[in-house]
């Protein structure tokens, strides 16, 4: 047996030293990439509230479709304010999706611990317990409920109590629910240095407030959607941040602000459901109710028979109750009288005339029933009771009605 010589034997052993260097640095690699993992894995499992209640919410019938309560809220001085609210309902069979805005001071009746919440059966109808205070019985008076906003609800018991209540509220269930913390958006813009707008670059405050501002001529739901569309901005801003920790990074600043009963995978899946939401075309149905002045301040107060309504017709592609579609009924045909006659005629039928007047002439041979929505299905309802009429589509931009019925020359009553 030949050994080798000295030159040979500490060739070996250097090599022998890299092999073992290498092998440490792999291993404290190692150990740094589980340490950061598992501080970004957490940072995910933290976006999914893992409570009991929030586990409960899926157990629900589902009969009549998911339903999803989405909310936005803003947090001052340790005190939290309901910005708005949107209910979401998917048909069972269905690919469209039905959306209800709801506003953040809407008043809202509590029902207390001892008043059992709706059961739902598998035919998809409704049924009371006994002890259950009904819409109605509220309604007439025959029972005195204490009113909150959805703020109270929020700031005594949290999204528990907010999204229990928002279901007694509407008299349906809630399958799964997002909490958006707005604080968060501020929080988000100064970890990415700044957001560029109109050739400035936002610090997380400014770019908050103009996010929060409030236009003396925009409407609450004008309002909600901007503020939908500037969040769906905002994502696609973020996700134009590429690489695997910068994504790890900004999970862990956004998981204080987000709260859902969804897994962060869940959670990815179900944003490209939301697409109608950040749609502009889509039609989202306003809950049905008026504003009212409480010293000084103004609240919405919602009717109550038709909510339930409109939540009676959950499950379905059009959720919207007759009560609330929007008429106007033009003569085209020089019959006198004959507009007024037909606009009793769908009041009689529910529907909500706006207006009666005379088309732009006389000379219409045939009815014209024209929805000024891009969802055509509420002059839909309209168009079964105008016979021999023609259907169009025709969408107006804050036209006083949802459908436009001309009578023509070929109508009788």
């Amino acid at each position: 047996m030949r050994f080798g010589t000295k030159k040979q034997k500490a060739a070996a052993k250097k090599g022998l030293y890299k092999k073992r260097l290498f092998f440490i640095l792999i291993f404290i690699l190692f150990l740094i990439v589980l340490f950061i993992g598992t501080r970004y894995v957490r940072s995910f499992q933290d976006l999914q509230n893992k409570s009991d209640w929030a586990k409960d919410l899926r157990g629900a019938s589902q009969s009549a479709g998911t339903n999803y309560l989405l909310y936005g809220l803003i947090e001052n001085n340790g005190e939290a304010v309901i910005e708005e609210m949107f209910f979401l309902n998917y048909p069972p069979e269905e690919s469209s999706c039905n959306i209800v805005f709801i506003p953040g001071k809407t008043l809202m009746h509590r029902l207390e611990k001892n008043v059992e919440s709706t059961e739902t059966s598998s035919e998809g109808e409704t049924s009371e317990p006994e002890d259950t205070v009904s819409a109605e019985e509220v309604s007439e008076g025959e029972a005195i409920l204490p009113v909150y906003t959805p703020s109270h609800f929020y700031n005594e018991g949290g999204g528990e109590l907010l999204v229990k209540q928002v279901s007694y509220f509407l008299n349906v269930p809630i399958h799964h629910f997002i909490e958006i913390n707005y604080n968060g958006i501020s929080r988000l813009v100064d970890h990415m240095g700044g957001i560029s707008y109109q050739g400035y670059n936002l610090k997380g405050q400014d770019y908050l407030d103009y996010f929060l501002r409030s236009d003396e001529d925009e409407e609450p739901l004008e309002r909600a959607l901007r503020r939908v569309e500037t969040i769906g901005n905002f994502i696609e801003f973020l996700g134009e941040k590429k690489g695997l920790f910068s994504v790890f990074s900004l999970v862990r600043e956004a998981s204080p602000y987000l709260d859902t009963d969804f897994s962060w995978k869940e959670l990815q899946d179900f944003y490209t459901d939301l697409n109608p939401l950040f749609d502009p075309q889509s039609m989202i149905v306003e809950l049905p109710g008026s504003w009212r002045d409480f010293d000084g301040e103004l609240y919405f107060e919602p009717y109550q028979s038709q909510i339930a309504s409109m939540m009676g017709n959950l499950g379905k592609d059009f959720i919207l109750p007759r009560e609330l579609i929007t008429v106007e009924v033009l003569n085209g045909s020089g019959v006198a009288g004959i507009a007024a006659r037909v606009g009793q005629m769908l009041e009689d039928e529910g529907f909500q005339v706006v207006k009666i007047d005379n088309a732009d002439n006389f000379d219409y041979q045939r009815s014209h029933v024209i929805s000024r929505l891009d969802d055509i299905e509420p002059a839909r309802e309209v168009a079964v009771l105008i016979s021999g009429a023609e259907f169009f589509k025709e969408p107006l931009a804050e036209h006083p009605a949802m459908v436009t019925v001309i009578i023509g020359k070929n109508f009788s009553l």
